[in-house]
């Protein structure tokens, strides 16, 4: 890293870091955003680097290298590509930044050393003596350290400021996780405690079940007793009537009677003895029961030696790895010492040479700029001789253009000067011809008219109203005569249009041999060739960047379905797998509820 400095960029702070990577000849600036912790690049090779300043006559000494580093850094700025990612560019402009860092940029500019122009030689100049020289020398290598003291320290102010915001940031993100940590503690908790609640319900319910089936079942036993009494009362009252209407009929009935007591003695013990046997099986069961309960005891006795052992054993097995870490990271600290002490030999190496070839590289680029200076100064004035020939060859065309203009315009005059005259000379002879006309018919008109007071009145016939009638003749001779002058006006009207037409193909074949004619006719054509070019092109561009808006726009539509789709189907599964938990919740209830009573006692035991 060559170089630091700070930018706001729309309204967001960014670290600007420059390095330089000779090996690649490639000179790169990093922005720092100090939000995302994101990094946007842009590279540059040092042709393209330079040529950005051969028109400028401040920085294009190499030597100033602050000052280009930031006029570069003044034009970043952030653009996006056609996939829509933020990308660094570099404007045309110093792009603008918020009002409360301009005070800091001003003061940032101001600290920034002069350029170190290559001032011209004065008339008659070009030598020194060497006390001169040596001063100048001095004062160079002076301006040279003061200028690398001010970068320092701008540097050092600039990452001392960037680690403290970075500091910053990183306790912020701490604070936040820390939250994040105990609001999933309390979460977790308030999880446990609800399960706790849920559970203590649960065996309430329970107990409140057995409770309800034992009482149900001491109710049944004690009606079966009552009903087993009952009818024992019910078989005695019959027996004694029946004894009462059988008394006294003899030995046959005695006999009967000590049977059926003999029966009813022998029914009584096997009671007895059923209920002995209920009794035992009873003992039996509940030692049977015991014996379960201490077997069950003894297994989770054995079950809890063999956790504590296994936690013991685990525990073994996680200080052992915990010395094996520490030796591993004392091993790993130790090669990075050994690591960083060969990385700081080898960057002392490298600093050492980066002098040797800063040297040689400024050496180099004061070359560079005296050739690049030079060759501008050539490409300057071939340009500046280009333009005079360029405004020289059109002046002369524009007065060709003039004198070719003022000559059509002369002869444009002449015609109009020529026709007037003719029209003149028409008129002129129409009116003549018209005035003959009307001689003509006043002649005709007299002589007809001394004709008929000449002729008798008895050798008179009728004649028809138009021969007769002063004005029916004139009318027919005014008619005939307006024919032929009219039909001899076209003719002659045809004649001149030839004559025109053929002066006029005549001169164009004139103004067809005119050099300034043709060139004016290649350069007019150029000129919509030219033009059918940029629209072609400039169609095809913007058919492209249709193409490429509707390929964006389209991505972005089947993103926003997809991620749509996805939300809706999202909920439906939630939704699903809740009610499917509920249900599983539900049916796990009901069948532990229905469960029956010894259940979970051995085979052997269940009668």
């Amino acid at each position: 890293m060559i170089f630091q400095e700070g930018k706001n960029i729309e309204g967001e702070f960014y670290i600007i870091a420059v390095y330089d990577d000779p090996a690649s000849s490639t000179i790169s600036f990093c922005a720092y955003e100090l939000e995302n912790d994101c990094t946007y690049t842009y590279p540059l090779s040092y042709s393209e680097f330079d040529s950005l300043f051969r028109f400028d006559s401040e920085l294009i000494n190499p030597s100033n290298v602050d000052g280009r580093f930031h006029w570069v850094i003044e034009r970043l700025d952030f653009v996006q590509d056609h996939t829509g990612t933020k990308v660094l560019s570099l404007a045309n402009q110093p792009t603008p930044e918020a009002d409360d860092d301009e005070e800091d940029e001003e003061e940032i500019i101001a600290e920034q050393p002069k350029a170190q122009g290559v001032q011209p030689a004065g008339a008659g100049g070009g030598r020194v003596d060497a006390q001169t020289r040596a001063r100048l020398l001095k004062e160079l290598d002076t301006h040279d350290d003061e200028k690398l003291h001010k970068g320092l320290v701008r540097s050092e102010a600039a990452r001392k400021k960037f680690l403290k915001e970075l500091l910053q940031k990183r306790q912020l993100e701490q604070l936040k996780a820390q939250q994040r940590l105990q609001k999933t503690d309390e979460e977790r908790e308030a999880r446990m405690a609800k399960l706790d609640v849920i559970k203590q319900q649960q065996q309430a319910k329970a107990q409140a079940h057995r409770e309800k089936e034992e009482a149900q079942k001491s109710t049944m036993a004690q009606l079966e007793a009552l009903m087993k009494q009952k009818e024992a009362q019910a078989i005695r009252r019959l027996i004694q009537q029946k004894d009462e209407q059988d008394r006294g009929m003899g030995r046959e009935k005695n006999a009967a009677r000590e049977r059926r007591k003999a029966q009813e003695r022998s029914a009584a013990e096997v009671a007895a003895i059923e209920n002995q046997r209920a009794q035992q099986l009873a003992r039996n069961r509940e030692q049977q029961v015991l014996k379960r309960e201490q077997l069950v005891k003894n297994k989770d006795r054995q079950e809890a030696d063999k956790v504590r052992e296994r936690r013991e054993a685990e525990r073994f097995v996680q200080v052992r790895r915990r010395e094996e870490k520490d030796a591993i990271i004392e091993e790993l600290w130790r090669q990075k010492k050994e690591e960083r002490l060969d990385r700081e030999a080898r960057r002392d190496e490298f600093e050492r040479l980066e002098e040797l070839r800063d040297k040689a590289n400024a050496d180099r680029d004061k070359r560079r700029a005296k050739d690049e200076h030079e060759r501008w100064k050539e490409m300057h004035d071939a340009e500046v001789a280009e333009k005079e020939e360029t405004d020289t060859r059109r002046r002369k065309e524009h007065q060709e253009y003039l004198l070719q203009w003022k000559v059509d315009a002369s002869k444009r005059a002449v015609a109009v000067r020529d026709n007037q005259k003719r029209m003149a000379m028409r008129e002129a002879k129409l009116r003549e011809k018209e005035e003959n006309r009307l001689r003509k018919f006043r002649e005709s008109q007299f002589l007809e008219t001394m004709r008929g007071s000449m002729s008798p009145k008895g050798d008179e016939e009728p004649a028809s109203p138009s021969a007769t009638t002063p004005g029916g003749t004139m009318k027919h001779a005014a008619k005939t005569v307006e024919a032929e002058e009219r039909a001899k006006r076209a003719s002659e009207r045809e004649q001149k249009k030839k004559q025109e037409e053929a002066k006029k193909a005549k001169v164009e074949k004139l103004g067809a041999t005119n050099p300034n004619a043709s060139e004016i006719l290649r350069a007019r054509e150029w000129r919509i060739a030219e033009e059918k070019r940029k629209q072609a092109v400039e169609q095809a561009r913007l058919a492209r960047e249709l193409a490429d808006e509707k390929a964006a726009k389209d991505a972005t539509e089947r993103s926003a379905k997809r991620e749509e789709k996805f939300e809706y189907l999202e909920g439906v599964r939630r939704e699903a797998s809740v009610e499917r938990e509920h249900k599983r919740n539900e049916a796990v209830v009901f069948r532990t509820k229905n469960i029956p009573f010894g259940t979970g006692l051995p085979i052997a035991l269940v009668y």
